[in-house]
């Protein structure tokens, strides 16, 4: 299976909230290009996590926004 790691989308929609009680829940809703964001073509995915992942992600955007803020070049890091 390939990947297409050139097209990165834009969020449009999100919300949280846990699985059981227990595992962290995002739904994320995005345009994968341009053309899909003018004519309101989405796609959801849902994404499962750990509490300590939620939280380690939630701390990783808080910094990544705090940085977009002071316009920062873009970091690469990945989890």
């Amino acid at each position: 299976m390939t990947q297409d790691f050139d097209v990165i989308g834009a969020l449009t929609r999100f919300s949280v909230g846990t699985i059981d009680g227990r595992d962290a829940m995002m739904v994320i809703e995005l345009a994968t290009t341009p053309d899909e964001f003018a004519r309101g073509i989405r796609h959801q995915m849902p994404i499962a996590m750990t509490p300590a992942h939620a939280r380690e992600l939630g701390n990783a955007l808080l910094l990544a926004a705090e940085a977009a803020q002071m316009g920062e070049a873009v970091s690469s890091a990945v989890n």
